[in-house]
């Protein structure tokens, strides 16, 4: 037979182990990943795959662009890298690793003039796709021509 002193002991050591564990658990999940200005940062490998590269034909790309009746901007080469300069100096954006870039300005469906769309392609395939404001577009595109 167990003295009750020692029973008290065992259950009191018990107890706070249970809470430290718990506590633990719950302090872990606080450390989730980092949301920072230009995303989130995961720790260990727990964020989402990275999605492959969709490769598509230019001739696609534009077919898709020709069935909104869409208006778009071709940039390459030197005024690309001019417009990404412009980009990381007025507006602190980081660079979009591409070749080639589609921006549709206007089209039947969507934006009003309001957004413009991005399609980035690296080695003919396509690597971002992303909606931007269409006056911070203009802003950057007038100083990247004036150069």
């Amino acid at each position: 037979m167990m003295p009750n002193w020692l029973k008290l002991a065992a259950g009191v050591a018990l107890t706070v182990s249970l809470l430290a564990i718990a506590g633990v658990k719950a302090y872990s999940e606080r450390l989730g990943p980092l949301v920072q200005k230009y995303g989130i940062t995961y720790y260990n490998g727990d964020g989402p795959s990275a999605p492959s590269a969709v490769c598509r034909p230019e001739q696609e790309i534009l077919a898709a662009i020709g069935q909104v009746h869409a208006k778009f901007d071709y940039l390459a080469g030197d005024g690309l890298k001019a417009f990404q300069d412009r980009a990381r100096d007025l507006k602190g954006l980081p660079p979009l690793n591409a070749d080639e870039l589609y921006v549709v300005t206007e089209d039947d469906k969507l934006r009003n003039g309001e957004m413009v769309l991005f399609i980035a392609l690296k080695a003919k395939c396509v690597t971002t796709v992303f909606g931007f404001s269409a006056a911070v577009y203009r802003e950057i595109l007038g100083k990247a021509e004036s150069l």
